[in-house]
C-alpha cells in the first residue's frame, strides 16, 4: 500500500482523497482549513495535518491547493525528492517555472492536466488521426458555465487550461499563432470570459465562459469530409458523421481524474512515468501568456 501526502482537500481536493482510497492508498491530508481536515477524517484520511510541513515522509504527494500556491508548494515538498502530482495550472509565469526546474522539478514533478486520460477525448483523436472525416480542418472546444470561485486565478488560468490540453491530446500540439481574440471582464476587472482563434492549418476555435447560464464542455473537430464531436464531458459516446451518415461511438465512462492517479500510482510501482511533465506545465503557461498578451492584459 503506498503512502501519498494530499496537500489541500477542499472542493475538488475530496474527490482526489475519494479515488486514492479507491485505489488502495493510505493518504496523509494537510490543509489549512479545519472543516477541509474533519471532511479528510470522515472520508478515511488516515492522519490529517494543519500545516503541510508536519506531513510525514510519504512515497510521493498530490497537490491541490489554490492556483496561486501551486508552484511554491511544490517547490516546497521538492526537498524529499519524491514524484508530485500537481493540478493545474502549475506554472503562471516563467519565473514559475524556473524556481521549479531549479530544485529538480524535471525529475520529480508533474501535472494533472486530466483531459490527456479522457476516453472522449483520446476517441476523437483517433479520429482524427483515421482519415473517416478526411483532412482535419478545424477543432472547436467550447467550456461554458457560471464560476463563483475561480481559485485564485481567472478564465485563462482557471479554465482554458483544460481546453488547451484537449488541443494538446488531439492535434499532438497546441498552436502558438493567436489569429483573434475577445475577452469580457467583470465590474473588477477580472477576465471571466472569453473566444480565441488559434492556429493556421488547422484552426483552433475556443469557446470559454465562467459567466454562462448553462454548464457544457465540448469539443468537436472538423475534417473535409465530415465531423465528430464529444458533446459533453460526461457522455458514453462521440458522434461521427460524414456523407454516408451517423454514427455513435461508445466510449468508457471511467472518470479522468481516477485514471491519471491510477496513472500516477503505476509508476511510484515502477511504472512509466505519468504522460505531463513540467515541461507540459510550460507549454501551457507560454499559450496562456499569449492570450493574454494578444487581449491587452497584463502578465506578471
Amino acid at each position: 500500500m503506498k503512502i501519498i501526502g494530499l496537500v489541500g482537500c477542499g472542493g475538488w481536493g475530496k474527490n482526489i482523497l475519494r479515488d486514492l482510497l479507491l485505489l488502495n492508498c493510505q493518504v496523509r491530508v494537510a490543509d489549512i482549513d479545519g472543516r477541509a481536515r474533519d471532511r479528510a477524517s470522515e472520508m478515511g484520511a488516515s492522519r490529517v495535518y494543519s500545516d503541510m510541513e508536519a506531513l510525514p515522509a510519504c512515497d510521493g504527494y498530490v497537490v491541490a491547493v489554490r492556483i496561486p500556491d501551486l508552484a511554491c508548494v511544490c517547490a516546497s515538498l521538492l526537498k524529499h525528492k519524491k514524484p508530485i502530482f500537481s493540478e493545474k495550472t502549475l506554472c503562471l509565469s516563467h519565473e514559475d517555472f524556473d524556481l521549479l526546474n531549479g530544485l529538480g522539478g524535471f525529475e520529480y514533478v508533474f501535472v494533472m492536466h486530466k483531459w490527456h486520460y479522457h476516453p472522449g477525448i483520446e476517441t476523437l483523436r483517433v479520429v482524427a488521426r483515421s482519415g473517416k472525416i478526411g483532412e482535419l480542418v478545424q477543432l472547436c472546444a467550447t467550456r461554458h458555465a457560471w464560476v463563483n470561485d475561480f481559485h485564485g486565478g481567472d478564465v485563462f488560468w482557471t479554465q482554458s487550461v483544460h481546453d488547451l490540453t484537449i488541443v494538446k491530446h488531439i492535434l499532438g500540439t497546441i498552436p502558438d499563432k493567436v489569429q483573434a481574440i475577445h475577452v469580457i471582464q467583470n465590474e473588477e476587472g477580472l477576465p471571466v470570459s472569453f473566444t480565441a482563434m488559434l492556429g493556421n492549418d488547422v484552426a483552433v476555435i475556443l469557446s470559454v465562459s465562467g459567466r454562462h447560464s448553462h454548464k457544457i464542455s465540448g469539443v468537436s473537430i472538423h475534417g473535409s469530409k465530415g465531423s465528430a464531436e464529444l458533446y459533453n464531458a460526461y457522455d458514453d459516446h462521440i458522434t461521427i458523421r460524414n456523407e454516408a451518415g451517423e454514427e455513435k461511438v461508445d466510449i468508457d465512462t471511467t472518470f479522468p481524474l481516477y485514471l491519471e492517479l491510477k496513472e500516477f500510482l503505476s509508476y511510484l510501482q515502477g511504472g512509466p512515468k505519468p504522460r505531463c511533465s513540467l515541461e507540459n506545465a510550460k507549454e501551457v503557461m507560454q499559450v496562456i501568456l499569449k492570450l493574454r498578451e494578444k487581449a491587452g492584459l497584463e502578465n506578471r
